[in-house]
């Protein structure tokens, strides 16, 4: 099953919309917000910790806290332990544990520790009554992503989800390849889009794509103070401002 063929069998499976060419006609939107998932949407770290350890657990991988809660970085560039050297592990991070973690993101009891940032509902909600359509970036698995949003009853109100999963469905994060299909696919292009994300592979993939950018500064992999590193259009400082974010997208294309 290639990404277009997963796309479409994961669309009609929840409900979500399939962008056609009928579709693009029907939306009537001409610009786009973009949104990472982790962290900006959601918290997720408490998950994702839980779900880092017990994916060890179960694959008999040596850890430490550290490790547990860095594993996305560390076990991709120092040697844990895993395997017989640095080339080896890496192997095993790409393979055996990110397909443990995520089996273990779908079930239910991790699944259920994903909670949407206070007052996020609601901007979502905002957004999608105005000109811009509303869609996701992820680097996560897609399956749990759409999943979550069908129980929240959120998926209504985003034109399209997608996910790199990794670099198997996309090319990751800095890479543009998952911005670009979204604009493509809704009809809106990206010098009329917003990025908005927590890292730098988030604001990076903005930048290069052509699009403004606004960085998350409370989410728990990042601070407002790294995020100026990144040097996005703007930053929302703490969750105090998230109520602000559909007036900050505005104002960024109307700047152009």
């Amino acid at each position: 099953m290639n990404a277009i063929e997963k796309d479409k069998y994961l669309r009609e499976k929840f409900g979500g919309r399939l962008i056609s060419d009928s579709f693009q006609k029907k939306i009537k939107k001409t610009k786009l917000a973009v949104f990472d998932f982790d962290e900006t949407l959601v918290q997720s770290k408490k998950m994702f910790d839980n779900v880092n350890r017990t994916a060890m657990i179960k694959l008999n991988l040596s850890f430490t806290e550290d490790i547990v809660q860095n594993t996305f970085t560390i076990a991709q560039t120092e040697y844990i332990g895993w395997g017989k050297d640095l080339n080896e592990q890496i192997h095993i991070f790409q393979t055996k544990f990110n397909d443990t973690v995520v089996q273990l993101c779908n079930k239910e009891e991790f699944l259920n520790q994903v909670k949407f940032y206070n007052g996020m509902r609601e901007v979502i909600k905002q957004i999608a009554k105005t000109d811009f359509a509303l869609a996701i970036a992820s680097s996560r698995d897609l399956y749990s992503i759409l999943k979550f949003l069908k129980k929240e009853r959120m998926l209504s109100y985003f034109d399209m989800v997608q996910a790199t999963e990794g670099g198997k469905h996309f090319k990751d994060k800095p890479h543009p390849q998952i911005v670009n299909y979204i604009s493509q696919e809704i009809g809106i292009p990206l010098e009329n889009s917003v990025m908005i994300g927590d890292t730098s592979g988030d604001i990076n993939m903005g930048k290069s794509a052509g699009m403004k950018t606004i960085g998350i500064g409370y989410g728990k992999y990042t601070s407002a103070k790294k995020m100026k590193e990144y040097h996005p259009n703007k930053i929302i400082q703490s969750t105090d401002d998230i109520k602000n974010i559909p007036e900050i997208i505005k104002s960024l294309i109307n700047e152009r």
